[in-house]
C-alpha cells in the first residue's frame, strides 16, 4: 500500500483526515488521546485469525480438502517489530496450513536489515510450502534482493509464473504476478504450460487487478491485500484512504465474474502506524475442491 492522493475520498472523509493529522503529532508528543494510543499501541497488533470455508472447482487432479493461509503488508521498515513479526509466525504455524500465501509489501522503503526479516518467516510451517509474490514496494525498493532473501529461506517467489504443488493426495497450481503498480503482471508469461483443465490459485497484490483477470476461467481464487483494509475506518464512512488498484475491493470476499476474490487486511502499517476499527490478519481458508466433492 501507499497513499495516494488521487484515490476519491468524500468531503467528510477528507475532513476527518485532516483533523487526524493535526491531533496525531500532539497526541504522542503528551502521551495522551485515548483512540490514538489504542489505535497505535493495541490494535496495531491485536491480530486476528479470519476461518473461511473455501469452495472451489478446482479440477480432478486437486486435493478434496486442504488448508490455505494467507498474509501480506508486513511493511518491516521502519519500526522493525521482530517479536510482533515471530508472534505471527508463531500463530500461523498453530494453523497447520498445508499452504501459505503471501502476497507483498514486505517492506516500505528500505531492504535494510531484510535478512532479520527472512531469518523470521523462514520459520513458516506448512506441510506443502510457502509461496509469495512481491508488492508494489517490494518493486520499488531493491526487488531482486528481497526475492533472493525469501528464496534463501525456501520461500518460492512467483514472479510471473506458475507452480505445481503436490498437497494433501492432489496437485494444487499456484500462479503468482508482479505487482500492478510496481512491476510488469503477464498473466499471458505465468500461464504458459498450464493444461487446459488446470485451475489456479493467483496471488497478485493489487485487488483490483482482479478486475482484468475476470474471464481468465482458469482463474478461480485471487489472494490479494495492498489496502490494509483502510488501516482506518469509521463506521457510516469506512476506509479514510485507500491506495491505488485497491479501491474497488477494499478488504473480505468479493466475486469478480468467475474469480472468488479475498483481499487481506495485512500485518503491518505505513505512513501512520495505527489501525481503527481495522485489526491486523491472517486468513485461514479450508478450501473443499467441488469437483471433487
Amino acid at each position: 500500500m501507499n497513499a495516494d492522493p488521487q484515490s476519491p475520498l468524500s468531503e467528510k472523509r477528507r475532513a476527518f483526515l485532516k483533523r487526524f493529522r493535526l491531533l496525531a503529532a500532539p497526541s504522542m508528543i503528551m502521551g495522551g488521546g485515548a483512540t490514538y494510543g489504542y489505535s497505535s499501541l493495541i490494535e496495531r497488533h491485536r491480530v486476528t485469525v479470519d476461518r473461511h470455508d473455501l469452495r472451489l472447482a478446482l479440477g480432478s487432479r486437486a486435493p478434496a480438502k486442504f488448508r490455505a493461509v494467507s498474509l501480506t503488508d508486513f511493511h518491516f521498515d521502519p519500526l522493525f517489530e521482530e517479536e510482533y513479526l515471530a508472534e505471527v509466525v508463531r500463530r500461523t504455524n498453530a494453523l497447520k496450513p498445508d499452504i501459505i500465501m503471501l502476497t507483498g509489501d514486505y517492506i516500505s522503503a528500505t531492504s535494510h536489515k531484510f535478512e532479520e526479516f527472512g531469518q523470521v518467516v523462514g520459520g513458516f510451517q506448512s506441510t506443502c510450502g510457502v509461496f509469495a509474490c512481491l508488492g508494489n514496494h517490494d518493486h520499488w525498493h531493491q526487488p531482486s534482493r528481497i526475492q533472493n532473501i525469501l528464496v534463501k529461506q525456501g520461500i518460492d517467489v512467483l514472479v510471473n509464473r506458475h507452480t505445481r504443488v503436490p498437497c494433501a493426495g492432489g496437485e494444487v497450481v499456484l500462479t503468482g504476478l508482479q505487482s500492478v503498480w510496481g512491476g510488469r503482471p503477464n498473466w499471458a508469461v505465468a500461464s504458459q504450460g498450464l493444461k487446459p483443465d488446470d485451475r489456479t490459485l493467483m496471488l497478485v497484490h493489487e485487488p483490483d487487478y482482479a478486475s482484468h483477470l475476470a474471464g481468465e476461467k482458469q482463474i478461480v481464487f485471487q489472494a490479494s491485500g495492498h489496502t490494509h483494509g483502510g488501516q482506518i475506518r469509521l463506521p457510516g464512512i469506512g476506509a479514510l484512504r485507500l491506495p491505488s488498484w485497491g479501491v474497488k475491493f477494499q478488504a473480505g470476499f468479493y466475486d469478480v465474474d468467475n474469480i472468488k476474490l479475498y483481499v487481506n487486511r495485512g500485518i503491518g502499517t505505513i505512513q501512520y502506524h495505527v489501525r481503527f476499527l481495522c485489526p491486523p490478519e491472517i486468513a485461514c481458508f479450508d478450501v473443499v475442491n467441488t469437483d471433487v466433492i
